[in-house]
């Protein structure tokens, strides 16, 4: 029958096992070893767990030889005869012929000498006494023997007897999927016959919201569905209530006292004590079960035999995305299970060993095993032949061997030496010597090479190094080898200053590219930000772009990402802000990228956007005057664009604008009233050069132009409880709100053909365009405005405070001709109005979205529409459908058809398809098509994507391919992180790759 006990000193007549309810007043050197085989076993649980979340890690290979020296093996560690080293001692209380605990007590260095009940009076023969608890001859326990280099030379990873027993003994704490489930928000239902010591995998944690658990349980939704099982905590130690109890908290596990059982127990007074038969040890979260534990008292040497179980329960932690699988910065403490065969320590050094280890990692789900741990010194762990997976145990897919693993604790590094990855056995990639991380702390060392087709169908490699240079500054150095072209070298520096901000260099060189008329290709990129520690409203941005010739993104940019850009910004730029000012001052130019286009459709100086040198901008409220709001803005800049090609006489000059604005909102609960007036005022001037270009005098090559502005808005608010007609009023609840408004501006017409259009386009017709003073973007134009612009306004709010309908229909009525436009006329624009522009957003389930805008004119006859529809039935599936129809207006707007579409598609719990397509109607073709498949398992992801593609910005009729497959180790990479899953979350409306 299994007893709580206390192990106290007996006589040496007396062969029974006790509880005693008084204490000695000194803690034994027997109650120091049997706390040591806690705190030896809770090392080798620590050590394991740095080891196994760094390899599960993204950054697990981030270094590859570094610059630290290996570390040597350990001596032979010879038995000792000294007494047991000073530290906190624990003294063993009998609570309860059913409980024990052991609890810490403070312990000056004079404790270390035990009271005379504890003494110890006899020799070390007395260990070889016949063992009452079983009647057999004792084995003599001596030190861990670790010989210099003894397993550290074996040639392979095949698990041997004694580690197959103890996989065999872990895989029991691994529980197969018997059910999937069949919607998003459904846990997987457990086995009937599953093993019954099994726990859900999950740690407790009851107070979760609504969304919390929602998002969780999509997340292990998924990962039911991709997973052939679950490694869970064994439920069949006596204490696993309470560790599960203590990993809910938040505080230390050294904070929680220590239990012990076990069938037997044997101490002879002097030198050899024994707990045999199921024991278990449990402080905390963590449990610790054996066949044995013997403790050598004199000699300080200890060992836990036969089935050696830790168990560290996860303690409780909130992922920030609700899914499971979590990297080393967000992983939670704990959440190992680990068997070994033997494990041996001495009690008065930090020398330890433990053979054949299995190991598990549930919150990782993960595992691996190690032939042998050997703990060196406080900081120096060792660990042999070494076998990691996040596969199902049965038949892992792949698999990191390691032929040894040193760890340092000291430099915050791991080496490994002779590690492959094996894919079904196979051996697929051999490191001989790699370093990792095991904290934060970075080394330098080659990163994960990258490889991919060009548009061409060349193929490249890069091989990255990284340099960590200083704790606020690093390099990485990239060669790029291509199949057709000389080798390209990129670098990349960042730095972090304390005073200064934080930025980033990065240049690319290929000399003599064969496939550019062995011209040099070049590129460089610079990114700088400050923020003021002082002022933190007070920041600068810098940022610098340069590429040798237009083509130089197009031919090294695999899917094409960046092949959009036309005119590569290149400014520095001050912000300040705060409740009453936003001010901006910056510099601007320009890098115009003629792409692919042919000598005479090369883009013109004209054409050009225009440097800004500099520009000055200011909007602010005046926070005195309490009876009105005064607004105002004030922009000044400096535009200049040199013409070198002569298409048109250069125009570059300076600009200010300024605008004061007082209003006096009343605003009732039943609506409001908001009148205003406006002052502008726009002066602009030729520089001299411009002046001369285009013949202009002193007294005309500036202009200045005052225009008064004044409006009226206003609005009322009707409010009514309950659903649309009264349909679903019970079980959505909620109200109603109808909200016309009407709004008029008038602002007289001033001549502006003279004045120069530096940046200012016209804004496309829209419903919330219909309400700005201005069709302008920009400050070259001062519009004449006299319009009254009526709208209304529907939404329906549920119960739950979303909205599912929000519908607006409105239109822009003009009672005079529009004389002032973009190019240097004053012809009367006769328009009676907008036509009616409507905008409609609405949820009517769950899972299904429809978002509506568009126009018609007086005719019913279409200017534009464009629509979306949005379904995602299920947490991994998604599909979305969209129209836009657009004609050409007075309004800018040109003529634009197009279809969109994309789709992720659940082909079964791991193969999922998506896709993604743009059909041109005007152009009748697919403008731009991306495919593709992705596989995802708990063990690993495969993703393979084809991209088709028209450059609009190149004269090329024919169009682009790319095609690239990325994989991904779960527990090496992070699958949404990749380039391609990018690209689908930027053309998939709602997706995303982490589920």
């Amino acid at each position: 029958m299994k007893k709580s006990v206390k192990l106290s000193p007996i006589s040496s007549t007396s062969n029974r096992l006790t509880s005693h309810s008084s204490l000695p007043t000194q803690p034994t050197r027997l109650h120091q070893s049997l706390h040591q085989i806690y705190r030896h076993t809770n090392v080798l649980a620590m050590t394991l767990g740095a080891m196994f979340t760094t390899l599960y890690s993204t950054s697990a290979l981030a270094a590859v030889l570094p610059t630290t020296a290996v570390t040597e093996s350990t001596d032979t560690a010879a038995a000792q005869s000294t007494a047991a080293q000073n530290i906190d001692s624990q003294s063993i209380e009998a609570q309860s012929p059913e409980t024990q605990s052991i609890k810490k007590q403070n312990l000056d260095a004079s404790a270390a000498t035990p009271d005379t009940d504890s003494s110890i009076a006899t020799t070390a023969d007395n260990a070889t006494a016949v063992d009452v608890t079983t009647n057999q001859g004792i084995t003599p326990i001596s030190a861990p023997d670790v010989k210099p280099n003894s397993a550290r030379t074996r040639p392979n990873f095949t698990p041997n007897q004694q580690q197959q027993a103890s996989l065999d003994k872990l895989k029991t704490f691994y529980q197969p999927k018997t059910q999937q489930t069949t919607d998003d928000t459904s846990a997987t239902v457990a086995n009937p016959n599953a093993n019954p010591n099994l726990l859900n995998p999950l740690t407790p944690d009851s107070q979760q919201s609504g969304a919390q658990a929602n998002t969780q349980s999509k997340a292990a939704t998924r990962k039911d569905a991709m997973c052939h099982g679950n490694w869970v905590y064994p439920t069949s130690t006596i204490y696993q209530q309470q560790a599960l109890a203590a990993a809910a908290t938040d505080q230390p596990n050294s904070s929680f006292p220590i239990y012990a059982s076990a069938d037997y127990g044997y101490y002879d007074n002097e030198n050899y004590a024994e707990l045999s038969g199921d024991v278990q040890i449990n402080q905390g979260r963590q449990q610790i079960s054996a066949d044995k534990v013997v403790v050598n008292v004199q000699d300080g040497i200890a060992a836990a035999q036969g089935n050696v179980l830790l168990v560290d329960a996860a303690q409780s932690t909130q992922s920030t995305d609700g899914n499971p699988r979590v990297s080393l910065k967000d992983s939670p403490k704990g959440g190992l299970i680990t068997v070994a065969d033997e494990l041996a320590y001495q009690t008065d050094s930090t020398k330890a060993t433990a053979k054949d280890v299995a190991f598990a990692s549930v919150p990782l789900q993960a595992y691996g095993y190690a032939k042998r741990l050997n703990k060196v010194d406080e900081s120096r762990v060792e660990i042999d032949d070494v076998m990691f997976t996040t596969c199902a145990p049965d038949n892992p897919t792949w698999q990191i061997n390691a032929k040894n693993i040193d760890i340092n604790t000291d430099t915050g590094r791991g080496e490994a030496y002779n590690a492959t990855l094996k894919v079904k056995n196979t051996p697929v990639l051999y490191l001989p010597y790699f370093n990792f991380p095991i904290d934060d702390r970075r080394t330098s060392g080659f990163l994960l090479p990258r490889g991919g087709f060009s548009t061409e169908g060349s193929f490249n490699v890069q091989l990255p190094y990284y340099f960590n240079l200083a704790p606020n500054y690093d390099a990485t150095v990239t060669p790029t080898i291509f199949t057709d072209r000389n080798p390209m070298l990129t670098g990349e520096f960042r730095y972090l200053t304390e005073k200064f901000g934080y930025g980033s260099l990065t240049g690319s060189y290929l000399p003599n590219d064969k496939q550019y008329d062995d011209e040099d290709r070049k590129r460089f990129y610079y990114n700088h930000h400050w923020q003021s520690k002082d002022t933190p409203n007070l920041s600068i941005d810098a940022l610098y772009q340069y590429v040798s010739d237009p083509k130089f993104l197009n031919d090294f940019e695999t899917l094409g990402d960046e092949t959009v850009q036309l005119n590569l910004p290149r400014r520095i730029q001050a912000n300040y802000y705060n409740d009453y000012l936003t001010a901006l001052a910056k510099i601007e130019t320009f890098q115009t990228l003629d792409r692919n286009l042919t000598n005479s459709d090369k883009i013109l100086d004209k054409d050009k956007p225009y440097d800004r040198l500099p520009q000055l901008s200011v909007k602010y409220r005046v926070p005195w005057v309490t009876q009105f709001d005064l607004t105002g803005i004030s922009d000044f800049a400096y535009f200049k664009r040199p013409i070198d090609d002569g298409s048109a006489p250069e125009q570059s000059g300076g600009r200010l604008y300024n605008k004061l604005t007082a209003a006096y909102p009343m605003t009732r609960t039943w609506g409001y009233v908001t009148p205003s007036v406006s002052l502008q005022h726009l002066y602009t001037q030729f520089d001299q050069g411009s002046a001369d270009a285009n013949g202009l005098d002193k007294n005309s090559k500036s202009q200045s132009i005052f225009v008064p502005q004044f409006s009226i808005d206003s609005g009322l608010n009707f409010f009514k409880a309950g659903t649309p007609f009264g349909k679903f009023d019970e079980s959505l609840g909620g109200y109603q709100l109808l909200s016309p408004r009407l709004k008029y501006v008038y602002s007289p017409y001033k001549d502006q053909t003279d004045v120069p259009n530096f940046n200012t386009r016209l804004a496309s017709l829209n419903f919330s365009q219909l309400y700005e003073d201005s069709w302008f973007l920009g400050y070259d134009r001062l519009p004449d405005n006299n319009h009254l612009t009526p709208s209304l306004n529907y939404r329906y709010i549920d119960g739950n405070g979303l909205t599912r309908l929000d519908a607006s229909v409105g239109k822009q009525i003009y009672f005079s001709d529009i004389r002032v436009h973009l190019d240097n006329t004053d012809d009367g624009l006769k328009i009676d109005n907008t036509g009616t522009v409507f905008q409609v957003s609405t949820q009517p389930r769950q899972d299904f979205w429809v978002d509506l805008d568009g126009s018609v004119d007086d005719n019913a006859d279409l200017n534009y529409i464009n629509t979306q529809f949005r379904y995602a039935p299920t947490y991994n599936s998604l599909y979305n459908l969209g129209y836009i129809k657009r004609n050409e207006s007075i309004f800018g707007q040109k003529a634009l058809s197009a279809f969109t579409g994309s789709a992720v598609l659940p082909i079964n719990d791991n193969w999922q398809f998506l896709g993604a397509v743009q059909y041109d109607n005007e152009k009748s073709r697919f403008s731009d098509v991306l495919a593709g498949f992705t596989y995802d398992s708990c063990c690993y992801g495969l993703s393979i994507y084809a991209r088709r593609y028209y450059d609009e910005l190149s004269d090329k009729d024919s169009a682009d391919h790319a095609i690239m497959a990325e994989i991904s180790l779960n527990g090496l990479s992070n699958k949404g992180d990749g380039r391609l899953a990018s690209l689908m979350r930027n053309r998939v409306l709602g997706y995303d790759p982490k589920y």
